[in-house]
């Protein structure tokens, strides 16, 4: 439970994490973020609302990771 404090407190950039836990966070991050597309698929007529903050959300989540495993990649290119 403590560990998994500590990968959404990093996630959400309220603590610095090392590498290993930043490219954990990064991809939780993605497989989390398919929560927030995947009901789009199922659902015949979900509200404009709906789809627009979830579409959001996806957006926001996968952005964020992205940038976790880009600085992630970036970190290590950079170590001899």
């Amino acid at each position: 439970m403590r560990r998994f404090a500590l990968l959404v407190s990093g996630f959400l950039g309220f603590r610095k994490l090392t590498g290993k836990d930043r490219k954990s966070a990064g991809e939780w991050g993605f497989l989390i973020s398919m929560l927030f597309i995947v009901p789009l698929l199922f659902w015949e007529h979900p509200g404009v609302i709906v789809s627009v903050v979830l579409q959001l959300l996806w957006a926001a989540v996968g952005t964020r990771s992205a940038f976790l495993a880009s600085e992630t990649w970036k970190k290590n290119k950079q170590q001899p």
